[in-house]
């Protein structure tokens, strides 16, 4: 059927009646349930694929933060141009088929000098630090951790609390080092968001439920129950997907096939289906062996993991289990060696300290942003009634420091990726003239709909965006 009020024609696959936005694929094997969440077909949208069907409500927005340690190679990360027909810079390549998706917003620095690195986290993530600690330069001193505003994402997710059945979702990725898991935080800052390291449990959360504990086997999930059963949960959904199947039009028939699929590729990355003794007893498994991904070691798989993050993230979110997340990518001071950009030393002590301007550390950051791009392209490449999920999404991507060799934020590195519906100028690059940077923090906040009237605290809390980047 030809939507006419739509220029491109959009052609909508209906069924033989509306689908809500919440069904899930269910069943159960082995004493244990299982729900899967579907992503957004267009038997559950209007005939012009801008709201849901059943209730007529706006389709979801979503918001992201995406936080590195070590600051930036200002040569690799500024563009030579301003506007929409910047070339990328190198720290920036990997973005260029999501480049129509990207802001990226340099000459914007913070309040205040040279911190350390614990407020510096603080003060980029939140405009907020406990300043009662130390006051003035506070290079080398213990500054405490506590931030009393919430970081940008738990403060979307405070406001949209109850909308998914996760209301934040933090991973990260590396883990060698100090401050790990410490870039997302609660209000008053003394409760942080714990980030998932491990993709197979972040899998096992998002997707199963637990076992009940048996003796002293603890609580193992349903994938290590399918992996000594040697069968993929979605086979247990086999049945359920056939009959909602049978309701779906071609294009959401086909939508529905590769959702599963790349839900079992993501199985099989994760060695679900590994060679396992045929004689297993339900009741009490042991668990499977678990890739670590070398966390904590000097030889990180840090590409190997971020995939499997992002392929994972990207289905929670077009499925609606969260619509608001933190990907830590590298706490302050991190340790983590980039053997993949042909770096020995430790990123914070080696690197950063004595090499920031450097261009090894410009290699470090263009891996960064490989990653961060991959993620990217996930949330692109999934189609959203018109357009696709990031069409609906904004990530703030941001770093404790500009030049983190040196302490500071002049020039702070600042990236918006997504177009949050049409509230921010996607595509470009904005050069500031002496603007403060949180102006940009609270723009994308207003951006995805949460009308806060400042940001941060103190003397240091800002009541204004940055119009430049304002749709």
């Amino acid at each position: 059927m030809k939507n006419s009020g739509n220029k491109s024609s959009r052609i909508v696959s209906v069924g033989p009646k509306v689908i809500e936005r919440r069904t899930f694929l269910r069943g159960a094997f082995g004493g244990v349930s299982l729900s899967l969440g579907l992503p957004l077909l267009d038997a559950m949208l209007n005939t012009n694929g801008d709201a849901l069907a059943a209730t007529g409500g706006p389709l979801p927005m979503r918001f992201g933060v995406f936080h590195w340690g070590g600051g930036v190679n200002h040569k690799a990360w500024i563009p030579a141009q301003t506007g929409a027909n910047f070339a990328l810079p190198d720290s920036l390549k990997d973005f260029e088929d999501s480049k129509a998706y990207l802001t990226t917003v340099t000459g914007l620095s913070h309040i205040e000098a040279s911190p350390g690195h614990i407020p510096a986290r603080g003060i980029a993530l939140s405009n907020s630090h406990d300043l009662s600690v130390c006051q003035g330069s506070c290079v080398g001193v213990y500054r405490g951790q506590a931030m009393p505003e919430p970081s940008l994402d738990a403060l979307v997710a405070e406001a949209w609390k109850g909308q998914a059945p996760y209301d934040l979702l933090p991973v990260g990725i590396c883990r060698k080092g100090p401050y790990a898991s410490n870039s997302s935080w609660a209000r008053g800052g003394t409760a942080y968001n714990r980030h998932e390291a491990s993709p197979q449990a972040l899998y096992e959360r998002l997707f199963s439920k637990p076992l009940p504990a048996t003796g002293s086997g603890g609580s193992p999930g349903v994938l290590d129950v399918a992996t000594k059963m040697r069968k993929s949960v979605l086979d247990v959904l086999k049945g359920d997907a056939t009959a909602l199947m049978a309701k779906l039009g071609t294009t959401d028939k086909r939508r529905l096939e590769q959702h599963l699929e790349g839900l079992r590729s993501i199985e099989a990355s994760l060695a679900i289906r590994e060679s396992m003794p045929t004689s297993v007893s339900c009741a009490a498994p042991d668990a499977p062996a678990k890739k670590d991904f070398g966390d904590g070691t000097t030889k990180e798989e840090k590409e190997a993991k971020s995939i499997l993050m992002s392929d994972i993230l990207a289905v929670a979110i077009a499925c609606d289990l969260t619509r608001v997340f933190s990907y830590e990518w590298s706490a302050n001071q991190s340790q983590s060696i980039y053997w993949e950009a042909n770096s020995t030393g430790q990123h914070h002590e080696d690197v950063t300290h004595g090499k920031s301007q450097s261009d090894e550390h410009a290699r470090i950051i263009r891996f960064i942003m490989k990653n961060f791009a991959y993620l990217t392209r996930k949330l692109r490449q999934i189609p959203e009634g018109a357009g696709n999920v990031l069409d609906r999404t904004l990530i703030f991507g941001t770093s404790e420091h500009a030049d983190a060799g040196d302490h500071n934020w002049t020039d702070h590195p600042l990236l918006l990726v997504g177009k949050a519906g049409g509230k921010v100028k996607a595509g470009v690059h904005i050069r500031g003239k002496g603007e403060i940077a949180p102006k940009v923090m609270f723009s994308a906040v207003r951006a995805v709909g949460v009308n806060i009237t400042k940001l941060g605290h103190a003397d240091r809390a800002v009541t204004s965006g940055f119009t430049e980047i304002e749709q």
